[in-house]
């Protein structure tokens, strides 16, 4: 995959998982919101075959680390497209 798929992958992913743990962090703690993103990011990347090493061309043995890691990756994304879209509004 073009590495600028890969990005474009990345930034939809996070938005995504931003979109969907919105709505949590209505009913929950900042820290438990956290969490929550974490394992939204984790679990869509399982659940679509995401890994940010595999897209980047990259090979393992383990695709789950690939998966957990790049779930991780995104859900951070997710938290810092939120800041940028709450400066733009400002």
């Amino acid at each position: 995959m073009d590495p600028l798929d890969a990005l474009q992958t990345l930034v939809f992913m996070s938005v995504v998982v931003e979109a969907l743990t919105a709505i949590f962090r209505q009913f929950i703690s900042t820290r438990a919101s956290e969490i929550v993103t974490i394992l939204v990011g984790i679990t869509l990347c399982f659940a679509y075959n995401v890994g940010i090493f595999s897209t980047l061309g990259l090979t393992t043995r383990y695709p789950l680390v690939d998966y957990i890691v790049s779930g991780i990756i995104i859900s951070q994304g997710s938290h810092a497209l939120s800041e940028l879209f709450k400066l733009r509004q400002k």
